[in-house]
């Protein structure tokens, strides 16, 4: 596909090259999860490193994601009672991703997921108590930090990023990436928060971090015109430039038209509703008090059920013990979200109904068949047994409207093992590397709950190792 955003032809040698006033070893262009974990990375390695964020901060994505990370780890799992294997994990990735997910990356980031996991714990990161899952991660290998949701990663990385010396420019938007005479990519043209352009040159390579272009619902719409009326929840920087520079200059381009969505704030709400984070605890419920869909199915399963509902629009249901079980965090939000009129809050199923124009005999029958399958361990719907473990059943009842919105874009630059950015050919192009949300051959056609984290960790450490062994 090709839009009015999407080059049609390339032209790689097209800006003048020439020696910039700065020479760092690495240059990293974006300051999420995967730009910081490589620049970390980078810098360990003893190279000289830069990291340019177009936001006032770094974080991204990463910063508001629900901070789950999937890793296959026998020990854990064991003592938990969860069988798992890193073969498992890849076959779940590649069914989910329906053929359009390179196998060879897909067990790359399998295998580096717990070594980078205990790197992340070495460096002080703390996680919670036992093995959870992720909503649409269709498996109990979710680790979640004691900070809230993804913060925690971002400040133990930037942390540890500052006491490298890694050099961090903030409203630093790139422009351009440029190529030598020899077909090396070499320099990052940007503006500064003066809006004054500058050059910096990278002697090892450049590794693109920069996320994906969910918030930018113009080349959503253009890609795929039944999503680009949705509303985003994505962080306000991700709108692809640096993805459409790298194609520029000869970079492919792939699975652009895989956007994930997620419940997210309706169109005249001021909230996000954020009761989905155990697939265990709601229920997903139509405007007519009926369950349509399993709540343990795909992401993109949930999407396109919901994206045909009338007004394209359902609602979440927990009780009083599902919500406690969330976050401190989630809880606080809930309680803005209540405020804002986002959640109705409730003592009896009638009492939300009535609130809600919802039918209260058919969301009674509703909660109690669901409630009856919880217990005969068999759900009409397919729900997996092992997620029908919670009656909804003690008041208040909370409910919340959940339209869906651009969560992650699952397409991107095309990269190899190494994660090597690929050209048209599907040769590696020197010197340029990627991590995370703008690469495009990870998830295919899905991504599962946690695995955005794992991607950009696993991938951001195995950028600079590559970047880093180049002269």
């Amino acid at each position: 596909m090709r839009t009015k955003f999407l080059l049609t032809a390339v032209c790689i040698f097209c800006s003048t090259y020439s020696f910039a006033e700065e020479l760092f070893d690495v240059v990293v262009v974006g300051g999420g999860a995967a730009g910081l974990a490589a620049a970390v990375s980078a810098a360990e390695n003893g190279s000289k490193v830069i990291l340019l964020e177009k936001g006032l901060r770094v974080g991204g994505n990463a910063y508001f994601s629900g901070g789950y990370y999937n890793a296959v780890d026998p020990e854990l799992q064991k003592k938990a009672g969860i069988q798992d294997s890193e073969e498992l994990f890849v076959k779940q990735m590649l069914e989910s991703g329906a053929g359009k997910n390179d196998p060879e990356i897909v067990k790359t980031m399998v295998k580096e997921a717990l070594p980078t996991l205990n790197w992340l714990k070495s460096k002080g990161l703390k996680f919670q108590e036992g093995i959870t899952e992720s909503f649409g991660g269709e498996w109990r290998r979710s680790f979640k930090p004691i900070s809230p949701d993804g913060q925690g990663y971002i400040q133990v990385l930037l942390n540890d990023a500052l006491k490298r010396n890694v050099e961090i420019r903030t409203s630093a938007a790139v422009q351009e990436i440029t190529r030598d005479n020899k077909g090396k990519v070499r320099q990052v043209r940007y503006l500064d928060k003066k809006n004054n352009k500058q050059t910096v040159e990278a002697r090892k390579g450049i590794i693109l971090a920069a996320g994906g272009f969910g918030a930018n619902l113009e080349l959503v719409g253009e890609i795929s015109p039944d999503l680009g009326t949705l509303g985003t929840d994505n962080f306000v920087k991700n709108t692809g430039e640096v993805m459409l520079s790298a194609q520029k200059i000869g970079a492919k381009l792939v699975n652009l038209e895989e956007i994930e969505c997620l419940p997210g704030a309706r169109e005249e709400g001021a909230t996000r509703s954020r009761l989905h984070g155990d697939t265990s605890r709601f229920i997903l419920i139509d405007a007519k008090g009926k369950r349509f869909i399993r709540e343990d199915a795909s992401r993109s399963q949930i999407r396109d059920a919901v994206l045909r509902l009338p007004k394209k629009m359902a609602f979440i249901l927990v009780d009083s013990e599902g919500l406690r079980s969330y976050s401190k965090l989630v809880q606080r939000d809930t309680i803005r979200s209540i405020e804002a009129g986002d959640v109705i809050m409730g003592d009896t199923l009638e009492e939300i109904a009535e609130k809600m124009n919802i039918p209260a005999e058919s969301l009674k029958r509703t909660v109690t068949a669901y409630n009856e399958s919880v217990v005969n361990q068999i759900d009409p719907l397919g729900k997996d047994p092992k997620k029908l473990v919670y009656s909804l059943k003690t008041p208040p009842f909370y409910i919340g409207f959940a339209p869906m919105a651009i969560h992650n874009t699952l397409g991107g630059l095309a990269i190899d093992t190494r994660a090597r950015v690929l050209d048209e050919r599907g040769s590696p192009i020197p010197g340029l590397y990627a991590a995370g949300e703008i690469t495009g051959l990870t998830h295919g056609a899905n991504r599962l709950g946690g695995n955005g984290l794992t991607e950009a960790l696993t991938f951001g450490r195995l950028a600079s190792k590559n970047c880093s062994q180049n002269d």
